[in-house]
């Protein structure tokens, strides 16, 4: 997750933008990022969303302004509120503020230092973070103020980043830069004088001397002031014809003598390697004629400069001509620096002026030993790339000595220089968890002992993984370690926590130690759960694998979790951790022949197959009249005892069945992927979860179509219609139908054909083409009557239901809609009964029925509540809201809207959030709320344009032209009222007789 507001306001999450809809949202997240981590009050997030205009019900959209947001986030907690207001975790490189604001920093740390190099490319790398004008789309209150103290630092990082240029003698680069910057900026002093110091050092002082009387003009003139005093002593200096330093304007060439002191900040919470440390005392005594160069090698991120920079800060008062240090950039991003540029920086380090360094690289190492001859100095050379680099670089004197950080052996330093080496290795297991619990805090890990010795294992006790791994921690307070254990995720982890050259070190090596002391059968069921689809895994599951007795399978189990490699989660089921998972799996490619491997996936797809479709047979007993194309298994099913087990062990299983999609696909079994997609259908449309069906039902179209099943083909055609529908792509979702309709006519299958007219009958709801859904809708009835399918001919009686409704049929709508809840009820259909409810308490609402609607919707709110089917109970809250502003219950009636609109927000339905919409914007224009109401219509039209529905699309275009004319705005409510029309009219609605009206 990373936060973006150094230009448009964005989030990004696994590698991808989410665009931030709406001025507000956008507003709202670039408050919480730059108060990141800190608690915002309530009144500061209401002051910068609305300023002084808050309406009543400001609070309340507050409210779902951040749980939109919270939506967002890959993880809802890292937004958290408290009484006070509202804090967003962010870690510590969680925003491109967070990370310009560090480089910044050691930029600065860098060119302090003398590395002028350096810290000009970091300076550059922060700069390139910006994307535009800081918090671009958010309120301009917010960017005249927050934005405009952004701006300020970047232009004080420019103007760093200008000054190491200088001190690297790029001024004739610079020049046209610093022209453009000080156009844009006539009034800042510091760009004014670089750009003075780059033309004088140019040879071009008359037109620095220029450029210093135009900035006194724009001060007096703007001003009423003159110019401070450093840009008063550069032009001094250059009217003396004095040279310039570099990036200081005010300052002479020749550099006074320095005692360097150039060590990087000690790290306080360093941590073991005592062992180390003291071994470095050893071979670096404080002895003249004893060893002078110790080389610390090791793999990445081992902590070797870690080391050297601890044991360099222990020993300060034995060096006392100064620490030089120097990044050699053996193993970064880019070219290792020279060791003629490691020259320059060093002499410079040293005291020696920029413009007295010498131009060649023999010039440069004689001076820099002729320093170093008899001063007791500390000098680090980190990061190197080999010993041709560093030869140059070693001092004469054996009163220096030298700190050497390498993930190169060296050894051909060894030929030359009198060297000892230090190979550092992996922490130990104690190591590691003082480490984490040293940066973590005791109060933290005191009760998660466990949790964090499985974030040890997870990070192999490499020092730079445990420490990102505490930092993502710290930078999440409410997350508990368990936690981000279980979300720890990666590619390959196995490899990517081995140790280069060292094969004994990561947790490959561990895990094995444990697996070689199993048994048999332990170690078989182990490379069993390696091949299942996900590392959550059922007794069940694993027995239909292994195909062994159940004792057998208790027994190696207990076996596994006595060795530590799997776990048992409270609801039974068996847990390996990520890298655990992916070793078994190593374990069986590699131990079990391809036979014996496909043999153990077959029998778990044809049980998972005949599992699923006894569930569903309770969640939606449609489900019956599939015929499963696989094996009957030999393993015992699971039984349930009604729509509540079912649905419990489904939700349970559903991670585990999404990865057996892929799983399965990638192994061959693509009759299996396309019926298990099915089957779960009618699961994804009951939690809302478009998106996994939507994927899963692209998946199983192309296995369905490797396999050559037209009957299958267009049975997931239809569901791709439904799917797409519910994702808004109501057109996208008619072609699909209409190509099964095609199919089935083609192959004469009059049970499909029946089924497609239904599912189109059902998508033209959405696109307001309601006399032709009643036409399809009319001819599935008949179909299915002639077929004989009672439970086909309600669901199409349904659709004919709702469109009965939409054209202001009402008296057929409810005689159809009654047949179907009677139906519902003698089949015992709890999902669809739910769904009927609501349906038959708009009917009832639009007959003016309040009584009997209430009913409905109080009936259907309770039942889609118990059931999980949060779609219908929003839009039967919505429903009672609805009634209740009729009834004059204002407050409650707001209530309801809001909380059906929250509740709609998280499955991501963005047509009942529309229809919610407009009626919370109908509750704010009966309490007098007009600009409030204004706004939500407005929000509303654009998602009714986004999803090209036209029905809602026309009354959201009815509803703006209300709030206009309750605002007195006749011509924009006219022109709302005509558009709404033109596109109502033709689809012969009553709503656009009413329209007609206020046009009259």
């Amino acid at each position: 997750m990373e936060y973006r507001i150094l230009g448009p306001v964005d989030l990004w999450r696994d590698g991808r933008s989410f665009p931030i809809v709406g001025q507000k949202q956008r507003t709202l997240l670039a408050i919480l990022v730059l108060k990141a981590n800190q608690v915002v009050s309530h009144d500061r997030l209401l002051a910068t969303l609305w300023g002084t205009e808050i309406s009543v019900s400001g609070r309340k959209l507050l409210h779902n302004h951040l749980w939109s947001l919270r939506r967002l986030l890959s993880t809802p907690a890292h937004l958290s509120g408290t009484p006070a207001g509202y804090q967003l975790h962010v870690p510590p490189n969680g925003s491109d503020l967070a990370l310009f604001t560090a480089g910044t920093r050691a930029a600065r740390t860098s060119l302090a230092a003398g590395d002028a190099l350096r810290a000009a490319d970091q300076f550059r790398e922060v700069l390139a973070l910006w994307r535009g004008a800081a918090l671009a789309g958010t309120r301009d209150e917010l960017v005249l103020t927050e934005g405009a103290a952004l701006e300020e630092l970047r232009i004080a990082a420019l103007a760093s980043r200008i000054d190491a240029d200088l001190a690297l003698d790029r001024h004739t680069d610079l020049i046209s830069e610093l022209r453009h910057l000080v156009a844009e900026h006539p009034l800042q002093e510091r760009l004014r004088g670089q750009l003075m110091t780059a033309l004088h050092r140019s040879g071009r002082t008359a037109e620095a001397l220029e450029e210093y009387r135009i900035g006194r003009r724009h001060l007096r003139q703007e001003l009423g002031i003159d110019p401070g005093p450093d840009l008063n002593a550069l032009h001094q200096e250059l009217l003396t014809a004095k040279p310039v330093q570099a990036g200081k304007p005010g300052s002479v060439v020749t550099l006074r003598a320095l005692l360097p002191r150039q060590l990087p900040a000690d790290i306080v919470r360093f941590t073991g390697r005592g062992d180390s440390l003291r071994e470095l005392d050893r071979i670096l005594p404080d002895e003249p004629s004893a060893v002078t160069i110790a080389v610390i090698t090791g793999a990445p991120g081992i902590g070797k400069t870690a080391l050297a920079t601890r044991w360099g800060h222990h020993h300060v008062s034995r060096f006392t001509d100064g620490q030089l240090y120097i990044d050699l950039h053996g193993h970064s991003p880019g070219e290792p620096v020279t060791s003629m540029q490691a020259l320059h920086q060093l002499l410079y380090g040293l005291g020696v002026a920029q413009d007295a360094i010498p131009h060649g690289t023999a010039e440069r190492e004689a001076l820099y030993r002729s320093l170093l001859a008899d001063r007791r100095l500390l000098l680090v050379l980190d990061n190197a790339a080999g010993a041709e680099q560093l030869r140059p670089l070693l001092p004469g004197s054996s009163r220096c000595k030298v700190v050497v950080t390498s993930r190169d052996s060296l050894r051909g330093l060894t030929a030359t220089h009198d060297v000892h080496m230090l190979t550092l290795d992996v922490m130990s297991d104690d190591e590691a968890m003082a480490l984490l619990t040293t940066i973590l805090g005791d109060e933290r890990v005191s009760h998660e002992k466990e949790a964090l010795e499985s974030l040890v294992r997870l990070c192999g006790c490499l020092p730079l993984a445990l420490r990102l791994a505490a930092a993502h921690l710290l930078g999440q307070p409410s997350l508990s370690i368990s936690d981000f254990v279980t979300a720890f995720v990666g590619q390959d982890r196995l490899t990517a926590l081995d140790i280069e050259g060292d094969p004994r070190v990561g947790v490959r090596h561990a895990f094995r130690l444990s697996y070689e002391g199993l048994g048999a059968t332990a170690r078989r069921t182990f490379r069993m759960m390696g091949l299942h689809p996900g590392p959550n895994i059922g007794i069940d599951e694993i027995i239909v694998m292994a195909g062994e007795p159940r004792n057998d399978i208790g027994s190696a189990l207990n076996a596994l979790m006595n060795a530590h490699l799997i776990s048992r989660d409270v609801s039974g089921r068996y847990v390996l951790h990520d890298l655990v998972w992916l070793f078994a799996r190593e374990l069986s490619d590699a131990h079990d022949s391809e036979r014996l491997r496909l043999s153990a996936l077959s029998r778990l797809f044809d049980w998972l197959l005949h599992a699923v479709k006894a569930a569903m047979n309770h969640i939606y007993p449609s489900t019956l009249s599939h015929t499963l194309r696989c094996p009957e298994p030999v393993h015992e099913l699971p039984v349930f005892d009604g729509f509540d087990s079912a649905s419990a062990w489904l939700e349970l299983r559903y991670p585990m069945l999404l990865s057996t999609v892929d799983h399965a696909v990638r192994h061959g079994y693509n009759a299996h992927v396309w019926q298990l997609v099915e089957l779960l259908d009618y699961f994804f449309y009951l939690r809302n979860r478009i998106d996994d069906w939507l994927a899963g039902l692209r998946t199983a179209l192309e296995a369905v179509r490797q396999v050559k099943d037209q009957d299958g083909e267009g049975r997931i055609l239809n569901a791709l219609g439904m799917a797409h529908l519910m994702a808004g792509h109501v057109r996208e979702g008619i072609d699909y139908q209409q190509h099964a309709l095609d199919l089935s006519r083609t192959v004469g299958d009059p049970m499909g054909e029946a089924y497609s007219l239904y599912r189109i009958g059902y998508s033209r709801l959405w696109i307001g083409e309601f006399h032709q859904a009643i036409a399809d809708s009319s001819g599935a009835v008949g179909l299915y009557r002639q077929l004989q399918n009672k439970r086909g001919q309600i669901l199409a009686t349904v659709a004919l239901g709702i469109a009965y409704l939409r054209v202001g049929r009402l008296e057929e709508a409810l005689s159809s809609l009654r047949e179907c809840l009677a139906f519902d009820r003698a089949d015992g259909n709890r999902s669809d009964e739910g769904y009927t409810l609501t349906l038959l308490g708009d009917v009832y609402d639009s007959l003016g029925d309040s009584a009997m609607a209430l009913d409905c919707f109080e009936h259907a709110v309770r039942l889609n509540r118990e059931i999980g089917q949060c779609r219908f109970e929003a839009s039967a809250l919505n429903g009672i809201g609805r009634v209740y502003r009729v009834q004059g219950r204002l407050a409650e009636s707001l209530d309801l809207h809001l909380r059906a609109l929250a509740l709609i927000r998280e499955g991501g339905d963005k047509t009942a959030e529309c229809e919610i919409l407009m009626d919370l914007g109908r509750c704010h224009l009966a309490v007098g709320d007009a600009h409030e109401a204004l706004q939500t219509y407005t929000i509303a039209r654009d998602i009714a344009d986004d999803i090209t529905d036209p029905y809602l699309q026309g009354l959201a275009q009815g509803a703006l032209g209300e709030a206009h004319d309750r605002l007195g705005r006749r011509d924009e409510a006219a022109c709302h009222f005509r558009m709404a029309l033109d596109i109502l009219a033709p689809m012969g609605v009553p709503q656009a007789e009413h329209i007609a009206e206020r046009l009259r």
